[in-house]
């Protein structure tokens, strides 16, 4: 590890969008960054990007959070190429639009497997390690304004994001003790190629959307980046068990 690095981060889900941006912010704030998803491939450009623009170790890991056994060999193989891991981003995840009364219960498994699961397999794998070390880390899990608010036709979704919530506080509480921070960043709607594919097919009306957000503007992924650049720097030291939203007041408007 470069001995100016400033820590080691991990974040899954670094092939693009939300994860990328928050692995570049991370990189950008001194920090070896390893890029999880389920190919190497997917994350190449990603990490060829970070060490070019930011001078920093960049890893790219094959990883498929729901399997403990594939986490593990990861996170090993960042503590041998880049040292002791400091801040864990659980920012994998997988959606769907299917009404509830047609949703297969395989497309429900497979959301909670990834979305659920797999935060807490890679938060305790990552944690184990942090408390080996000595690692007075930070563990960051990407939440949603759907674990919130109801949304329609969401059901794996937006209970799995609920259920990492009020999760990112019983990790709080239990590892606290070891001097580890745990936080939740909720994003509300933001502006990912996923859903600017949706705003270019007509799926979703822009223009509705900004008239629900009391910002009337949809968020960007260094939005969401920036927040999670601080809740897992020194300067939230003393903030743990809490969920951030990114959402332009979103959640906070009741009104219709």
């Amino acid at each position: 590890m470069n001995e100016n690095t400033k820590g080691v981060a991990v974040i899954t889900g670094a092939s693009r969008g939300i994860g990328a941006a928050i692995a570049e912010r991370l990189a950008a704030d001194g920090l070896a960054v390893a890029c999880a998803a389920t190919s190497v491939a997917n994350v190449a450009d990603v990490v060829e990007r970070i060490k070019s623009e930011f001078g920093v170790d960049a890893l790219g890991l094959e990883v498929r959070v729901q399997d403990a056994g594939s986490v593990d060999a990861g996170l090993t193989l960042v503590e041998e190429e880049l040292g002791p891991i400091s801040v864990m981003v659980n920012n994998a995840g997988v959606s769907g639009v299917v009404p509830f009364l047609e949703m297969p219960l395989e497309q429900f498994d497979r959301v909670i497997d990834i979305n659920l699961r797999g935060v807490f397999i890679c938060a305790q794998a990552a944690a184990r390690r942090m408390v080996a070390s000595g690692t007075k880390g930070s563990i960051v899990n990407i939440g949603s304004i759907a674990g919130v608010n109801g949304f329609p036709s969401r059901m794996g979704y937006a209970a799995s994001k609920a259920a990492v919530h009020h999760m990112t506080k019983v990790m709080a509480i239990d590892l606290a003790a070891h001097g580890i921070r745990v936080n939740c960043v909720a994003p509300g709607y933001i502006r990912t190629d996923m859903v600017e594919d949706l705003i270019g097919s007509g799926t979703l009306d822009v223009s509705q959307l900004e008239r629900r957000i009391p910002l009337s503007q949809l968020g960007t992924v260094d939005d969401v980046a920036a927040a999670v650049a601080w809740v897992s720097s020194t300067e939230a030291s003393y903030v743990t068990g809490t969920t951030f939203m990114i959402d332009g007041g979103w959640a906070a408007y009741g009104h219709v």
